[in-house]
């Protein structure tokens, strides 16, 4: 079968590539533009084990029938409130972002960019000096919550001052968000709570975005959208849109991950059930051949890394194509909220963690993001990312139907 990527799925599980030696390859940086750092701070390169990482916080598994929601996590249905107690609230993260800023002796700086629609403070974390610039951001929908812990997690390594921490932070400049929509996280909530907009739906698409669009889905042989879809985008409407965007623009990273939460799923044709997908939020006819190629081995590296564990069931996210998204928008350097434009592509992706986020399961769902993001990281700032064959993307299992009972297989539903 060909999915409108022109990709074959395959059926045959994802095999972890060994990693690839040799010396230094140059990584594609952006499109348009470099530019000058400011003194950002250190930054160190792990080396990680990934598989002791994960197979550490694999839990004892229960059973828990339940309903799996599209749009949202899985939550068992006799579970009526989800259960937050190992999730910090947005007090908590801006807390131990300031503790980590205290302990850094100077290597980080959080900046706060503006405030939510209900007042909370919206922070990035910069940390690091290198070249390469890397933008890492977790909650953008208020009820998907385990992206603040992993990154958190990931910023805490780099802050420790290790061998590792202090070699990638030398090559590599971060700007971590690891809540991006507190006021939808304390409602628990998808969207913000001001507009009721979906915050992954609320950056700029321009006319030249829109008749891209509308040209890849006629090459698909789909009917090109009508004009009140471009009039009904809502560009930046947010005020966390808006104090994100220009951190973006001022940052112009070079690669981007988001952390998400999607329901609960099989790997394709399979009884295993997802715990990890990797995916990318626009059709390759949108990119350039240099984005396209970079997003992908940014993805086959997290699966490589994820996969390796053998705790973690990793699948390829389905084909999507929306460019108002945040990954979207900053690959096509999509329009400010006044209009304006920053003149950079960011090579950008995101994670998706299973459904199922009750406390019991919440140590390794962080775990598989922290993996994932480390096995990016170290593979920009040793140089291999640009060795990797992209080609390896069509290989990871793609994401099958959605699960609505954990009867045929208890041992994988942990809540």
């Amino acid at each position: 079968m060909i999915t409108p990527h022109g990709l074959p799925v395959r059926k045959a599980a994802f095999r972890p590539a060994r990693s690839a030696k040799g010396g230094r390859s140059e990584i594609w940086l952006g499109c348009c533009r470099d530019k000058p750092q400011k003194g950002r701070h250190p930054v160190t390169r792990p080396r990680r084990r990934h598989v002791a990482l994960l197979a550490a916080l694999l839990l004892a598994p229960t059973v828990a029938p339940g309903v799996a929601n599209a749009n949202g996590p899985f939550v068992p249905p006799s579970q009526e409130t989800v259960n937050r107690s190992s999730m910090l609230s947005a007090a908590e993260v801006s807390a131990e972002l300031r503790s980590l800023e205290a302990r850094s002796k100077g290597a980080l700086r959080v900046e706060e960019v503006g405030r939510s629609g209900q007042g909370r403070p919206l922070e990035v974390a910069y940390i690091g000096t290198g070249s390469t610039r890397v933008w890492i951001q977790g909650r953008i929908h208020g009820n998907e919550p385990y992206g603040a812990e992993a990154s958190l997690d990931f910023l805490k390594t780099l802050v420790s001052g290790g061998k590792h921490a202090r070699e990638v932070l030398e090559n590599v400049s971060f700007a971590i968000i690891p809540l991006y929509n507190p006021d939808g996280f304390e409602a628990y909530r998808r969207q913000d709570s001001i507009h009721n907009i979906d915050l992954n739906r609320d950056w700029g698409v321009d006319r030249r975005i829109f008749d891209q669009l509308n040209a890849v889905r006629v090459g698909l042989g789909q009917a090109p959208l009508p004009e009140r879809n471009f009039t009904s985008y809502t560009r930046h409407r947010a005020v966390e849109s808006q104090a994100f965007w220009y951190a973006w623009a001022d940052f112009l990273p070079h690669h981007m991950i988001d952390l998400h939460h999607q329901g609960t799923y099989y790997v394709d044709d399979t009884d295993e059930m997802t715990t990890f997908s990797v995916g990318i939020s626009l059709d390759p006819g949108m990119l350039t051949s240099e984005q396209w190629n970079t997003v992908r081995r940014m993805g086959v590296v997290a699966a490589d890394a994820a996969g390796k564990s053998g705790v973690v069931n990793v699948t390829r996210y389905p084909y999507i194509n929306i460019p108002e998204g945040v990954t979207s928008a900053s690959m096509l350097n999509g329009p400010g909220p006044q209009g304006e434009y920053a003149n950079w592509r960011t090579n950008a992706m995101f994670f998706e963690s299973r459904g199922g986020i009750g406390h019991k399961s919440s140590g390794y769902i962080v775990k598989q993001n922290v993996v994932g993001l480390w096995a990016i990281v170290d593979a920009m700032s040793d140089g291999s990312l640009a060795t990797v064959d992209a080609d390896r993307w069509a290989e990871i299992p793609a994401r099958g139907a959605t699960i609505t009972t954990c009867i045929k297989f208890p041992n994988q539903c942990e809540f």
